[in-house]
């Protein structure tokens, strides 16, 4: 259970996921105020957190794609050298 809630609330995917809810909020703001000639304000900021919060999940999912590959690759790149030479095979 601790391991499965480190790896679901990583630092990036949590500031994604702030990064997503300000996006919608500021979305619904720039909406409710579309006819104000500030609320373009919103909009940018809202396109901006949007954009970030996507960024944010990508590079969770990489680095935790890395992670898992160096979990299952346990050898010791002289032991992949030296299989690689024909010694220590069986």
């Amino acid at each position: 259970m601790k391991n499965f809630l480190k790896e679901a609330f990583s630092g990036t995917e949590l500031v994604g996921t702030m990064n997503l809810i300000a996006g919608i909020i500021m979305a619904l703001l720039w909406s409710y105020f579309a006819s104000q000639w500030w609320s373009v304000a919103f909009g940018f900021l809202a396109a901006f957190f949007l954009i970030e919060a996507v960024w944010h999940y990508i590079l969770t999912d990489y680095l935790r794609h890395i992670h898992k590959d160096r979990q299952g690759n346990d050898d010791c790149p002289s032991d992949n050298l030296k299989n690689q030479k024909g010694e220590d095979r069986i």
